[in-house]
């Protein structure tokens, strides 16, 4: 698939074979919302619950020091009071996932490696009017090589998961925002 449109994610991965996308309406000005933004992706208990059960073969695997998981995600780009991409690259659909460190956006935007996926999300705020907006939300996945089919198996099961965990960001960042 390819998408057209004037924003971020479409500079970032214009082609993908995967894509989810969620909104909500909030009442809150472009400003508030992004510096919620700017404090980091909110979780909520759901979030929580399903990256534990997703960490649960790590269990049997010797630990690995010299990574943490929040680095696992890169922000790409960013556009003041407008969208925020982040991205990963990896094979998600392994028990343990392999996920390989980005240390730019050219990194991301040159990473075809066979046999992987590279994946990006973003957060856009489209204003209304001065007191609401739409915070939408975008996952795009574009697979290489072999990684095609394990990932649409694993997408099949896992995908209406991670939309829970989209539409539960999407409910907490309204809360803070709403404040």
């Amino acid at each position: 698939m390819t998408s057209n449109g004037e924003f971020l994610l479409n500079e970032i991965l214009p082609e993908f074979d995967v894509s989810a996308t969620y909104s909500i309406r909030i009442r809150a000005s472009a400003d508030q919302i992004y510096s919620v933004l700017q404090q980091g992706i909110p979780s909520g208990m759901l979030t929580k619950v399903l990256m534990a059960l997703r960490q649960i073969p790590r269990v049997f695997r010797p630990p690995d020091r010299t990574r943490r998981s929040e680095d696992a995600f890169y922000k790409l780009k960013q556009s003041q009071n407008r969208e925020i991409v982040i991205g990963i690259i990896g094979q998600f659909w392994k028990p343990a996932a392999k996920i390989i460190t980005i240390h730019s956006l050219d990194e991301f935007l040159q990473f075809k490696k066979n046999g992987y996926c590279k994946a990006a999300l973003n957060l856009r705020i489209q204003e209304r009017n001065e007191r609401e907006c739409i915070l939408s939300t975008e996952t795009r996945v574009r697979s290489f090589g072999s990684a095609k089919k394990p990932f649409q198996q694993y997408w099949r099961v896992i995908g209406p998961f991670s939309g829970l965990i989209r539409k539960e960001i999407l409910r907490k960042i309204k809360l803070k925002a709403e404040k």
